[in-house]
This record gives structure tokens, C-alpha cells and sequence, in this order.
């Protein structure tokens, strides 16, 4: 017997799957399932606008079912001031990625062991002998590259192959960078685990008990930058900048900022001076400071609710990106771009992504990035 009831809870389930229809097909652009963007750059500002259409259900429901849908990743190609978004598969949780030195090709790496190869236009997955989130990825000269992850990870990718390499560490690894002649690998991770790798043989680097957050070689090649957290074990403050010299057996602490974790650190192309970016742990303001001569020059940054992480900058002159993140989960705060150029920054781009890499094409007409929804500043 067919009730009023029944009918009414047809009625409701056929509503339901035509809205989770009408959903996956708004995000499909954004996934990249099929074709029709979900996604557009409406102004001069390139803010992204979410469309979902209006249902007759839960609007909890909808918005919930988006997010399940949406990826956790996003690529930006940024070229002549305008974004485009890169398709990727939905599954693929991207953080970071490296340019060939010579610009033929990227590696970008990911969780899960993600290792997948660029062409500038698609990527390509390749077999990975892990399956711990990887986090960073660096070229040198010979376009080998050294990829690091959580507990220990390290891996090399040569002549399109992937081997493990043991450094004798199981703390989670969260930047490497190579000298500029590729005579030596710098890694950096939780913990103060810093660790110089040259010839195939692994230095062990002490000097720091704080969580490393970033690597930037001088141009001139004898020297490095690492920035770390404000706290380190026992919540005991730490300096916040270090150097290091080629060959050392530690790191130099430099400079202690108070209350403030400096994440991302990069010297300009001409290695007059290094920009430093960064957050005020306490009241939650970005710092953005300039290091000269062991000098500390702090920029102001009038746009609020930022949380610099990581700086890039064009290999062709004196402008940077600034990418921001968020210490909160996905659903509060999200991510920014900004232009720092003759000492002023200005916000390109926002989006809901937390801005994980920014790495600059060797030529540097073209900047890729990468953004991730679940990427917070104090594990990025």
C-alpha cells in the first residue's frame, strides 16, 4: 500500500540525488571530472568565485556535499599578472614543485608518496617507492632531484627513476634545497633536524631545536639561510633565523624575533638581501622583514588576517611573490598571493586554497603554484 508518507519520501530522495547531481556537475570544473569551469576570475583582483545552484534541500547538506566533492589541491599558472587554472585529478593532494634547472620540466610531490612529472601543460604520475606525505622538491644542475618528507623520507629522482635514500633521521623532513653548483643538499625539518648531503654522504647539523621551516642559498653559492619557529621543544624560544655555512657541522643561530615563527625565507636574485616572511604567534599579525648585512628591516603589511608562509621571486628582477596560508582548519581562513616590489606589497589573488609553493620558471615568465585547502602554517 502506497501511503502520502511514502510518497513524501520519494519525493524527498529524488530531490536529494538530483541535487548531488547538480552539484558534482557545478564542481566538476573544479575537479576536472568534465568539462564547464565551476570556477572563474570575475575582477581585477582575481578573487575566485564558487557558483553552486540553488537546491530545495539542506543548504548544510549542499555546501557539505561541495566540499567532499572539491579537491583539496589546486594548481595556478600566473602569467602576465593573470591566473588559469591548471586541471589536475581530484585525488592528487599536490604541495610542492620544482623546476628542471634548464626549465625542460617540473616534479611536483604530494601525500601518499605522490611523485608526478610536469610538462608545463599536464602532469603524469610516476611509481613511488613511499607512501608518506612528501613535502618538498629540488634541482640541481645535472637535473637530479632530491624530493623529502615525513619521518625521514628522501628520496632521488634520476634519469626518470625514483630510489630511496637513507639519511638516518625518522623526524618529519619539510624543505630541502640544493647549492647552486649542486655540490650539497640542505634539509631541513621538525625537530631541529638539519642535515647537509654532498657526495652521497650525510652530515648530521646541530645547533637547533625548533621546527625548521625553509632553505635559501646565497647565489654566490657558500652560504644559506633556514628559518624556524618562534618555540621550540618545551615551548623554549629559539632563534627564528639561521645560517650556515658550506661545510659547517652546524647551524649559526642569527637573529631571535620575538614571538614570531618565520616560515618561508628567500634571498632576491642578485643576493643583495633576503625577504623573510612570517607571523606574530601571539596577536596573529603577518611580518614580512627584509635581512640585510645581519640587519632586520620590518615591512609593513596593511592587508589583515594574513599569514605569510613562503616568498619566490622572479628570477628576472627585484619582485616576489608572498604566499599566505592559515594556521586554523579548512574551514576557517584561506589563502592569498601577494606582489612585494620597491619595498610595497599588494594583494593579487585570494582564494580558498592555503598557498603551499610558488616556484618561478627558470626564465621566469611563468610562476606555477600551488594551493591546498588542508595545508596549515605551523605543518605546511
Amino acid at each position: 500500500m502506497v501511503t502520502e508518507g511514502t510518497i513524501h519520501a520519494q519525493q524527498r530522495t529524488r530531490r536529494m540525488l538530483l541535487a548531488t547531481r547538480a552539484v558534482r556537475r557545478s564542481v566538476s570544473g573544479l575537479t576536472g571530472m568534465t568539462s564547464g569551469p565551476a570556477w572563474r576570475f570575475s575582477d581585477t583582483r582575481h578573487t575566485e568565485k564558487k557558483h553552486v545552484p540553488l537546491m530545495l534541500v539542506h543548504a548544510d547538506w549542499v555546501w557539505a556535499t561541495v566540499r567532499s566533492l572539491a579537491p583539496s589541491a589546486i594548481v595556478l599558472r600566473y602569467h602576465r599578472d593573470r591566473f588559469e587554472r591548471i586541471a589536475t585529478d581530484p585525488e592528487d593532494n599536490i604541495r610542492w614543485i620544482a623546476w628542471r634547472r634548464d626549465g625542460r620540466s617540473a616534479l611536483a610531490v604530494g601525500n601518499r608518496g605522490l611523485v608526478l612529472g610536469f610538462d608545463g601543460q599536464k602532469f603524469r604520475k610516476f611509481n613511488s617507492p613511499t607512501r608518506e606525505n612528501l613535502r618538498c622538491a629540488s634541482y640541481n644542475p645535472m637535473n637530479e632531484a632530491m624530493i623529502v618528507g615525513n619521518r625521514g623520507a628522501v628520496l632521488l629522482f634520476k634519469n626518470g627513476n625514483l630510489e630511496v635514500v637513507g639519511v638516518g633521521t625518522e623526524a618529519n623532513l619539510r624543505r630541502v634545497a640544493w647549492s647552486p653548483d649542486g655540490s650539497t643538499a640542505l634539509l631541513v625539518g621538525n625537530d631541529g633536524a638539519a642535515l647537509g648531503w654532498k657526495v652521497g654522504k650525510t652530515q648530521e647539523l646541530a645547533g637547533a631545536l625548533n621546527n625548521l621551516r625553509s632553505v635559501s642559498w646565497h647565489h654566490q653559492g657558500r652560504n644559506a639561510l633556514v628559518s624556524g619557529n618562534y618555540f621550540g621543544t618545551s615551548m623554549v624560544p629559539c632563534p627564528t633565523l639561521y645560517g650556515y655555512e658550506e661545510g659547517a657541522k652546524e647551524l649559526k643561530p642569527l637573529i631571535t624575533i620575538e614571538k614570531t615563527d618565520i616560515i618561508g625565507v628567500e634571498w632576491n636574485p642578485d643576493g643583495s638581501y633576503a625577504l623573510a616572511v612570517g607571523y606574530e604567534v601571539v596577536w596573529h599579525e603577518p611580518r614580512v622583514f627584509r635581512w640585510t648585512n645581519g640587519e632586520l628591516e620590518n615591512i609593513p603589511v596593511t592587508e589583515p588576517s594574513l599569514y605569510p608562509t613562503l616568498v619566490a621571486w622572479d628570477p628576472r628582477n627585484n619582485r616576489a611573490l608572498i604566499g599566505t596560508g592559515s594556521p586554523f582548519p579548512r574551514s576557517r581562513g584561506q589563502g592569498a598571493i601577494l606582489n612585494f616590489e620597491e619595498g610595497h606589497i599588494r594583494k593579487l589573488y585570494s582564494c580558498p586554497h592555503r598557498i603551499t609553493c610558488m616556484a618561478w620558471h627558470p626564465k621566469g615568465d611563468v610562476a606555477i603554484i600551488i594551493g591546498n585547502t588542508n595545508a596549515r602554517t605551523f605543518t605546511t
